[in-house]
């Protein structure tokens, strides 16, 4: 087609996406991970205050001393994304957490683990069909953009005894992996159909750092109260390689690139000439700041609340690491929960059963830049969450399989709301480690 080399610039002026599987999700880096293991979602909380166990809680190594065992926890869960305007469904599943604890003689505790950060899986196709009239020509012009991919994190943690009723916990959060991004603008002209493709991809990596304190000094008369916060940090910025390759006409309509299309490639299909690459830093600066606490109402039942505030900090200068030109600034965080908890020696059989459920709101702050003008609008979205979960503990080492479960009505007055359904299943295996046993006769 022709036409195609003449009019290139039509693309620029396409920028209007206005229907996707999960817009959220291709805002910056994409939907950030809250939940990580069960226990945290069935009370609707981010791990800050113990819901795993009593007095523990595996997003949180400063409340790890209190661990009799050693422990290997996997966790894996599931979400749909209902849309209410539009008739489909998003469904998404995969490993949330993988996590082993060692604490050392109730002083110490060390883990190592891995689960995401963030993740995109979107498919966004413009409502709007334009229709251009050039020397007698007629071309009809639609957009679309898909994205894949998502960060990582490889983890390490350590916690330690300050005093006999307070702790202190390291995490060390290493980024890595890498997202990528179609650009789809499909052309008719005539009984002509031809899509045009321009592919980009970013590769991340960076460094972490979170504080955590513990403490359980303060009560009310026999009630013990425990009180935590942390922050989070950079420790090494985020630094991002982004790579452009040449766009292409996708002349057999395969969806890749391959020896028929414009222009050719030279030796193998699939391999598109070489990218443009450029190097950004301190493209992504998160700091969080969070406080909870933890109500000891009877032997077993916790009452326990949650508020953490997160920023990226980081220039908003760059447009390359979103294909809407748009990130998530800034959100916050409130849960309030009630916990059940097992009995150290349970006397019936659900006396071994954990029962968690808690409400939460989280509030987002969009950052909307526009290219054409160069200016920025802000708007919000809102979640408003239940949660409930179970946990059962069995075996003399206290092995554990939890469930949690949540749904989250999104509110969002730039796109149409969603429905969010979170499932989650985790196991965590106990042993001994480095206690002398006996010497077998």
């Amino acid at each position: 087609m022709s036409l195609l080399n003449r009019y290139t610039k039509i693309f620029l002026i396409m920028t209007s996406l206005c229907y996707g599987q999960d817009v959220y999700s291709a805002y910056g880096v994409g939907e950030l991970t809250f939940a990580s293991n069960a226990a945290v979602m069935g009370i609707g909380s981010n791990g800050l205050m113990p819901s795993f166990q009593e007095y523990i809680s595996l997003s949180n190594p400063s409340t790890w001393l209190r661990i009799p065992f050693a422990y290997v926890s996997l966790n894996y869960g599931g979400t749909q994304i209902k849309d209410r305007d539009y008739d489909y469904n998003n469904v998404l599943s995969g490993l949330n957490q993988f996590q082993f604890i060692l604490p050392i003689k109730g002083r110490y505790a060390v883990g190592v683990g891995f689960q995401p950060f963030s993740s995109q899986l979107y498919s966004l196709e413009s409502d709007d069909i334009n229709e251009k009239f050039i020397e007698g020509d007629t071309l009809t012009i639609n957009k679309a953009i898909n994205g894949s991919g998502g960060i990582s994190e490889l983890i390490f943690s350590l916690g330690a005894k300050l005093t006999e009723k307070e702790q202190l916990g390291l995490k060390l959060e290493y980024l890595f992996g890498s997202n990528r991004r179609q650009t789809v603008f499909n052309i008719k002209e005539g009984e002509h159909d031809l899509d045009y493709i321009y592919n980009q991809r970013n590769i991340y990596n960076g460094t972490l750092i979170n504080g955590y304190f513990s403490s359980h000094r303060l009560g009310f008369g026999s009630r013990i109260l425990r009180l935590s916060g942390s922050v989070k940090s950079v420790l090494h910025p985020v630094h991002i390689n982004h790579f452009s390759f040449q766009p292409f006409e996708d002349s057999n309509g395969n969806g890749y690139y391959d020896i028929a299309d414009y222009p050719r490639p030279s030796g193998v299909d699939s391999i598109p000439p070489a990218a443009i690459d450029t190097i950004l830093n301190n493209q992504i600066r998160p700091f969080e700041y969070a406080f909870g606490f933890d109500l000891e109402l009877t032997e077993m039942i916790h009452v326990q609340g949650e508020l953490s505030s997160w920023s990226d900090l980081a220039d908003s200068g760059t447009k390359l690491i979103s294909g809407l030109n748009q990130r998530v600034v800034a959100y916050r965080h409130l849960n309030m929960g009630l916990i059940r908890f097992a009995r150290v020696l349970p006397r019936i059989w659900h006396e071994s059963l954990h029962f968690r459920a808690g409400i939460f709101q989280r509030a987002y702050e969009i950052e909307n830049q526009f290219s054409h003008n160069d200016y920025a609008v802000d708007y919000k979205i809102n979640d408003l969450g239940i949660s409930i979960g179970l946990g059962v503990k069995f075996g003399v080492t206290k092995n554990q399989i939890d469930f949690g479960f949540n749904l989250i009505n999104r509110s969002d007055s730039h796109n149409s709301d969603k429905l969010i359904t979170n499932f989650n299943i985790g196991i965590s295996i106990g042993d001994l480690w480095f206690v002398k046993r006996r010497v077998k006769k």
